[in-house]
Protein backbone atom coordinates (compact mmCIF):
# COMPACT_ATOMS: atom_id res chain seq x y z
CA UNK A 1 0.00 0.00 0.00
CA UNK A 2 1.44 3.42 -0.95
CA UNK A 3 1.89 6.07 1.73
CA UNK A 4 -0.90 8.29 0.34
CA UNK A 5 -3.35 5.39 0.22
CA UNK A 6 -2.33 4.45 3.73
CA UNK A 7 -2.77 8.03 4.92
CA UNK A 8 -6.36 8.23 3.74
CA UNK A 9 -7.43 4.62 4.32
CA UNK A 10 -9.68 3.71 7.21
CA UNK A 11 -6.97 1.57 8.79
CA UNK A 12 -4.41 4.41 8.83
CA UNK A 13 -3.19 4.86 12.42
CA UNK A 14 -4.33 7.98 14.22
CA UNK A 15 -1.70 10.24 15.70
CA UNK A 16 -1.36 9.52 19.40
CA UNK A 17 -0.24 11.85 22.16
CA UNK A 18 3.55 11.71 22.59
CA UNK A 19 4.96 9.94 25.63
CA UNK A 20 8.01 11.18 27.53
CA UNK A 21 10.52 8.34 27.62
CA UNK A 22 13.39 10.15 29.33
CA UNK A 23 13.95 13.49 31.02
CA UNK A 24 17.20 14.82 32.47
CA UNK A 25 18.15 18.21 33.87
CA UNK A 26 21.43 19.79 32.82
CA UNK A 27 23.88 19.65 35.74
CA UNK A 28 24.94 23.28 35.30
CA UNK A 29 22.51 25.16 33.02
CA UNK A 30 18.75 25.89 33.26
CA UNK A 31 17.96 23.37 30.49
CA UNK A 32 16.10 20.05 30.47
CA UNK A 33 16.65 17.28 27.93
CA UNK A 34 13.55 15.29 26.94
CA UNK A 35 12.98 12.27 24.69
CA UNK A 36 9.42 11.99 23.38
CA UNK A 37 7.77 9.41 21.15
CA UNK A 38 4.32 8.85 19.71
CA UNK A 39 3.16 6.12 17.33
CA UNK A 40 4.85 7.74 14.29
CA UNK A 41 8.01 9.58 15.30
CA UNK A 42 10.56 10.08 18.11
CA UNK A 43 12.22 13.39 18.97
CA UNK A 44 15.01 14.67 21.20
CA UNK A 45 14.48 18.10 22.80
CA UNK A 46 16.40 20.62 24.87
CA UNK A 47 14.03 22.94 26.77
CA UNK A 48 15.36 26.14 28.33
CA UNK A 49 13.65 27.46 31.45
CA UNK A 50 10.96 30.08 30.81
CA UNK A 51 13.10 32.88 32.24
CA UNK A 52 16.05 32.03 29.96
CA UNK A 53 16.65 33.02 26.33
CA UNK A 54 17.48 29.45 25.34
CA UNK A 55 14.07 28.50 23.97
CA UNK A 56 13.41 24.98 22.67
CA UNK A 57 15.66 22.96 20.37
CA UNK A 58 14.33 19.83 18.67
CA UNK A 59 16.08 17.05 16.76
CA UNK A 60 14.40 14.17 14.93
CA UNK A 61 15.51 10.70 16.06
CA UNK A 62 13.53 8.24 13.91
CA UNK A 63 10.25 7.58 12.14
CA UNK A 64 8.23 4.68 13.50
CA UNK A 65 6.03 4.49 10.43
CA UNK A 66 6.55 4.82 6.68
CA UNK A 67 8.14 8.18 5.85
CA UNK A 68 6.08 10.75 3.94
CA UNK A 69 7.20 11.93 0.52
CA UNK A 70 7.07 15.57 1.57
CA UNK A 71 7.17 17.53 4.80
CA UNK A 72 3.77 17.95 6.41
CA UNK A 73 3.67 21.72 6.97
CA UNK A 74 0.22 21.55 8.54
CA UNK A 75 1.55 19.34 11.33
CA UNK A 76 4.35 21.81 11.99
CA UNK A 77 1.87 24.69 12.19
CA UNK A 78 -0.23 22.74 14.67
CA UNK A 79 2.79 21.92 16.82
CA UNK A 80 2.71 18.21 15.97
CA UNK A 81 6.22 16.66 15.76
CA UNK A 82 6.67 16.05 12.02
CA UNK A 83 8.04 12.88 10.48
CA UNK A 84 11.22 13.18 8.43
CA UNK A 85 10.57 12.94 4.69
CA UNK A 86 11.56 9.80 2.81
CA UNK A 87 14.51 11.33 0.94
CA UNK A 88 16.40 11.82 4.21
CA UNK A 89 15.57 8.55 5.96
CA UNK A 90 18.02 5.66 6.12
CA UNK A 91 14.99 3.53 7.04
CA UNK A 92 12.11 4.93 4.96
CA UNK A 93 9.74 2.13 6.01
CA UNK A 94 10.09 3.15 9.67
CA UNK A 95 11.84 1.63 12.69
CA UNK A 96 10.96 0.00 15.97
CA UNK A 97 9.94 2.31 18.84
CA UNK A 98 12.58 3.39 21.30
CA UNK A 99 12.69 1.53 24.62
CA UNK A 100 13.27 3.44 27.82
CA UNK A 101 15.76 0.97 29.24
CA UNK A 102 17.98 1.29 26.15
CA UNK A 103 18.34 5.08 26.39
CA UNK A 104 20.82 7.39 28.07
CA UNK A 105 21.33 11.16 27.89
CA UNK A 106 24.86 12.55 28.15
CA UNK A 107 25.36 16.27 28.70
CA UNK A 108 28.36 18.04 27.20
CA UNK A 109 30.65 19.47 29.87
CA UNK A 110 29.37 22.98 29.10
CA UNK A 111 25.85 21.87 30.04
CA UNK A 112 24.13 23.56 27.07
CA UNK A 113 24.26 20.62 24.65
CA UNK A 114 23.48 16.93 24.94
CA UNK A 115 23.53 13.58 23.18
CA UNK A 116 21.09 10.67 23.22
CA UNK A 117 22.51 7.15 23.34
CA UNK A 118 20.75 3.87 22.60
CA UNK A 119 22.47 0.79 24.02
CA UNK A 120 25.63 2.87 24.33
CA UNK A 121 25.61 4.18 20.74
CA UNK A 122 25.02 7.87 20.00
CA UNK A 123 21.84 8.25 17.95
CA UNK A 124 21.17 12.01 18.24
CA UNK A 125 23.07 15.15 19.22
CA UNK A 126 21.84 18.68 19.87
CA UNK A 127 25.01 20.84 19.95
CA UNK A 128 25.18 24.39 21.27
CA UNK A 129 24.75 25.90 17.79
CA UNK A 130 21.50 24.01 17.04
CA UNK A 131 18.63 26.32 16.20
CA UNK A 132 20.77 28.61 14.03
CA UNK A 133 20.18 28.91 10.26
CA UNK A 134 17.72 26.04 10.23
CA UNK A 135 20.10 23.49 11.76
CA UNK A 136 18.44 21.22 14.35
CA UNK A 137 21.04 18.63 15.31
CA UNK A 138 22.52 15.33 14.18
CA UNK A 139 20.78 11.97 13.95
CA UNK A 140 22.31 8.58 13.19
CA UNK A 141 19.34 7.44 11.11
CA UNK A 142 19.17 10.56 8.95
CA UNK A 143 20.66 10.51 5.45
CA UNK A 144 22.16 13.80 4.29
CA UNK A 145 20.92 17.17 5.50
CA UNK A 146 17.27 16.71 6.36
CA UNK A 147 14.65 19.22 7.46
CA UNK A 148 14.85 18.34 11.15
CA UNK A 149 18.37 16.92 11.48
CA UNK A 150 21.60 16.23 9.64
CA UNK A 151 23.25 12.87 9.26
CA UNK A 152 25.48 11.86 12.15
CA UNK A 153 28.56 10.46 10.49
CA UNK A 154 31.22 8.37 12.23
CA UNK A 155 33.77 11.13 11.54
CA UNK A 156 31.82 13.76 13.52
CA UNK A 157 34.22 15.25 16.08
CA UNK A 158 31.38 15.66 18.58
CA UNK A 159 31.44 11.91 19.19
CA UNK A 160 34.82 12.30 20.86
CA UNK A 161 33.55 15.15 23.03
CA UNK A 162 30.58 13.07 24.13
CA UNK A 163 32.85 10.20 25.16
CA UNK A 164 35.02 12.64 27.15
CA UNK A 165 31.97 14.24 28.75
CA UNK A 166 30.61 10.88 29.84
CA UNK A 167 33.97 10.09 31.41
CA UNK A 168 34.03 13.51 33.12
CA UNK A 169 30.60 13.16 34.75
CA UNK A 170 31.62 9.74 36.05
CA UNK A 171 34.59 11.36 37.83
CA UNK A 172 32.15 13.10 40.17
CA UNK A 173 31.04 9.73 41.47
CA UNK A 174 34.57 8.81 42.53
CA UNK A 175 35.71 8.88 46.16
CA UNK A 176 37.94 11.86 45.33
CA UNK A 177 36.08 14.18 42.95
CA UNK A 178 37.58 16.75 40.53
CA UNK A 179 37.15 19.68 42.94
CA UNK A 180 39.03 17.88 45.69
CA UNK A 181 41.91 17.42 43.25
CA UNK A 182 41.95 20.88 41.67
CA UNK A 183 41.28 23.00 44.80
CA UNK A 184 44.66 22.45 46.54
CA UNK A 185 46.48 22.86 43.22
CA UNK A 186 44.87 26.23 42.54
CA UNK A 187 45.38 27.47 46.09
CA UNK A 188 49.06 26.56 45.87
CA UNK A 189 49.45 28.42 42.59
CA UNK A 190 47.71 31.48 44.05
CA UNK A 191 49.87 31.46 47.16
CA UNK A 192 53.03 31.04 45.09
CA UNK A 193 52.17 34.23 43.21
CA UNK A 194 50.16 36.29 45.69
CA UNK A 195 51.24 35.12 49.14
CA UNK A 196 49.48 32.98 51.72
CA UNK A 197 45.73 33.48 51.93
CA UNK A 198 44.16 35.04 54.99
CA UNK A 199 40.75 33.53 54.41
CA UNK A 200 39.07 30.92 52.24
CA UNK A 201 35.32 30.80 51.71
CA UNK A 202 33.04 28.19 50.20
CA UNK A 203 30.82 30.13 47.77
CA UNK A 204 28.66 27.34 46.39
CA UNK A 205 25.88 27.48 48.98
CA UNK A 206 26.33 23.74 49.55
CA UNK A 207 25.14 23.10 46.01
CA UNK A 208 26.94 21.52 43.07
CA UNK A 209 29.31 22.54 41.58
CA UNK A 210 31.64 23.22 44.52
CA UNK A 211 33.44 26.58 44.42
CA UNK A 212 35.59 28.64 46.73
CA UNK A 213 37.05 32.13 47.13
CA UNK A 214 40.65 32.94 48.06
CA UNK A 215 41.26 36.20 49.97
CA UNK A 216 44.66 37.72 50.63
CA UNK A 217 44.69 40.92 52.68
CA UNK A 218 47.97 42.73 52.16
CA UNK A 219 49.57 45.97 53.30
CA UNK A 220 49.24 47.39 49.79
CA UNK A 221 46.65 45.27 47.99
CA UNK A 222 43.72 43.04 48.87
CA UNK A 223 43.09 40.26 46.36
CA UNK A 224 40.16 37.93 45.75
CA UNK A 225 40.37 34.96 43.37
CA UNK A 226 37.78 32.25 42.78
CA UNK A 227 38.58 28.56 43.09
CA UNK A 228 36.91 25.95 40.91
CA UNK A 229 35.01 27.84 38.19
CA UNK A 230 37.45 26.37 35.69
CA UNK A 231 36.21 22.84 36.37
CA UNK A 232 33.40 23.58 33.91
CA UNK A 233 33.89 25.13 30.47
CA UNK A 234 31.56 28.07 29.80
CA UNK A 235 28.61 27.62 27.44
CA UNK A 236 28.51 29.14 23.97
CA UNK A 237 32.20 30.00 23.58
CA UNK A 238 32.58 27.78 20.52
CA UNK A 239 30.05 29.93 18.64
CA UNK A 240 32.26 33.01 19.04
CA UNK A 241 35.80 31.69 18.83
CA UNK A 242 37.69 29.39 16.47
CA UNK A 243 39.84 28.34 19.44
CA UNK A 244 37.37 27.89 22.33
CA UNK A 245 39.82 25.82 24.40
CA UNK A 246 41.94 28.96 24.83
CA UNK A 247 39.21 30.96 26.57
CA UNK A 248 36.43 28.65 27.81
CA UNK A 249 37.74 28.00 31.36
CA UNK A 250 38.16 30.87 33.80
CA UNK A 251 38.68 31.97 37.36
CA UNK A 252 37.66 35.49 38.45
CA UNK A 253 39.97 37.82 40.36
CA UNK A 254 39.74 41.29 41.91
CA UNK A 255 42.63 43.39 43.19
CA UNK A 256 41.96 46.53 45.25
CA UNK A 257 44.04 48.98 47.24
CA UNK A 258 44.11 47.79 50.84
CA UNK A 259 42.40 49.70 53.61
CA UNK A 260 38.77 49.00 52.81
CA UNK A 261 36.62 48.29 55.89
CA UNK A 262 35.89 44.64 56.58
CA UNK A 263 32.20 45.30 55.96
CA UNK A 264 32.96 46.42 52.39
CA UNK A 265 35.30 43.49 51.82
CA UNK A 266 32.50 41.16 52.91
CA UNK A 267 30.11 42.83 50.48
CA UNK A 268 32.62 42.51 47.65
CA UNK A 269 33.27 38.86 48.47
CA UNK A 270 29.54 38.12 48.42
CA UNK A 271 29.18 39.96 45.13
CA UNK A 272 31.97 37.94 43.51
CA UNK A 273 30.30 34.78 44.75
CA UNK A 274 27.14 35.82 42.96
CA UNK A 275 28.94 36.41 39.68
CA UNK A 276 30.65 33.03 39.73
CA UNK A 277 27.63 31.15 38.38
CA UNK A 278 26.43 33.70 35.83
CA UNK A 279 27.85 32.09 32.64
CA UNK A 280 26.00 28.85 33.32
CA UNK A 281 22.80 30.36 34.72
CA UNK A 282 22.54 32.68 31.74
CA UNK A 283 23.91 30.13 29.25
CA UNK A 284 26.55 32.64 28.24
CA UNK A 285 30.24 33.35 28.88
CA UNK A 286 32.73 35.83 30.28
CA UNK A 287 35.65 37.01 28.20
CA UNK A 288 38.32 39.71 27.92
CA UNK A 289 36.62 43.11 27.63
CA UNK A 290 33.21 41.99 28.90
CA UNK A 291 31.61 44.14 31.61
CA UNK A 292 29.52 43.33 34.69
CA UNK A 293 27.43 45.69 36.82
CA UNK A 294 29.10 46.46 40.17
CA UNK A 295 26.93 48.85 42.18
CA UNK A 296 27.24 47.55 45.72
CA UNK A 297 29.29 50.45 47.14
CA UNK A 298 27.52 53.79 47.54
CA UNK A 299 30.58 55.94 48.27
CA UNK A 300 32.24 55.61 44.86
CA UNK A 301 31.64 56.50 41.21
CA UNK A 302 32.39 52.88 40.29
CA UNK A 303 29.32 51.13 38.85
CA UNK A 304 30.80 48.23 36.85
CA UNK A 305 33.87 46.11 36.31
CA UNK A 306 35.54 45.18 33.04
CA UNK A 307 37.08 41.73 32.76
CA UNK A 308 40.73 41.82 31.75
CA UNK A 309 43.20 39.05 31.06
CA UNK A 310 46.38 41.17 30.80
CA UNK A 311 47.33 44.69 31.88
CA UNK A 312 50.72 46.12 32.77
CA UNK A 313 50.03 46.26 36.52
CA UNK A 314 48.14 42.99 36.87
CA UNK A 315 49.77 39.80 38.18
CA UNK A 316 50.66 37.42 35.36
CA UNK A 317 49.70 34.07 36.85
CA UNK A 318 49.91 31.07 34.55
CA UNK A 319 47.55 28.34 35.71
CA UNK A 320 47.82 24.72 34.65
CA UNK A 321 45.64 23.59 31.76
CA UNK A 322 42.58 21.54 32.66
CA UNK A 323 41.14 18.85 30.39
CA UNK A 324 42.97 20.18 27.32
CA UNK A 325 41.79 23.75 27.92
CA UNK A 326 43.76 26.79 29.01
CA UNK A 327 42.66 28.23 32.36
CA UNK A 328 42.66 32.05 32.53
CA UNK A 329 42.18 34.45 35.40
CA UNK A 330 39.92 37.30 34.31
CA UNK A 331 40.64 40.27 36.54
CA UNK A 332 37.74 42.56 37.45
CA UNK A 333 38.83 46.17 36.92
CA UNK A 334 36.42 48.71 38.51
CA UNK A 335 35.06 51.30 36.04
CA UNK A 336 32.49 54.11 35.98
CA UNK A 337 29.29 54.25 33.96
CA UNK A 338 30.86 56.63 31.42
CA UNK A 339 33.85 54.32 31.05
CA UNK A 340 31.57 51.34 30.46
CA UNK A 341 29.69 53.30 27.80
CA UNK A 342 33.02 54.14 26.17
CA UNK A 343 33.87 50.44 25.98
CA UNK A 344 30.47 49.66 24.49
CA UNK A 345 30.88 52.38 21.84
CA UNK A 346 34.58 52.04 21.02
CA UNK A 347 35.59 48.52 21.98
CA UNK A 348 37.86 47.39 24.78
CA UNK A 349 41.22 47.66 23.01
CA UNK A 350 41.26 51.47 23.06
CA UNK A 351 40.13 51.55 26.67
CA UNK A 352 42.79 49.04 27.76
CA UNK A 353 45.42 51.54 26.66
CA UNK A 354 43.84 54.14 28.93
CA UNK A 355 43.86 51.65 31.82
CA UNK A 356 47.57 51.02 31.28
CA UNK A 357 48.17 54.77 31.28
CA UNK A 358 46.72 55.24 34.79
CA UNK A 359 48.92 52.47 36.20
CA UNK A 360 48.14 51.27 39.71
CA UNK A 361 45.13 53.58 39.93
CA UNK A 362 43.16 50.70 38.40
CA UNK A 363 43.05 49.25 41.94
CA UNK A 364 41.60 52.41 43.50
CA UNK A 365 37.79 52.31 43.64
CA UNK A 366 37.81 56.02 44.62
CA UNK A 367 39.91 57.12 41.64
CA UNK A 368 38.96 59.94 39.28
CA UNK A 369 37.25 59.03 36.07
CA UNK A 370 39.58 58.44 33.12
CA UNK A 371 39.79 61.23 30.51
CA UNK A 372 37.90 59.65 27.61
CA UNK A 373 38.64 62.34 25.03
Amino acid sequence: MSFLKKLFSSDSPKREEPVVLLELRSPNCPITAIVEQDNQVAYFYLWGDEDSDFGVKACWIRNLDEAPIDTDLKQMEEGVPPMLSKAYCKFPEGQMPLKIDDLEIVWFEEGDAAALLEKGEVIAIIPSWAGINGFSGYARDCAGEGEYCWELQSSNILLGRIAKAKEYWQLWDQEINPFQIIQPQLLQQYENNLGNSDQYFAIDGNEWPPRGLFLKKGEVKDVFVTVGLSLLPMPGVEMYSEHPNEINRIELGLLLDSGLPQEELNLIGSWISGQASIPWKRISWFGNGHTITFNILSNTKITSVVLVKHLNHLPDIELDDYRDSQVNILWMIPITENERNYIMDNGFELFSEKLNNIGSEIFNIHRNEIDLN
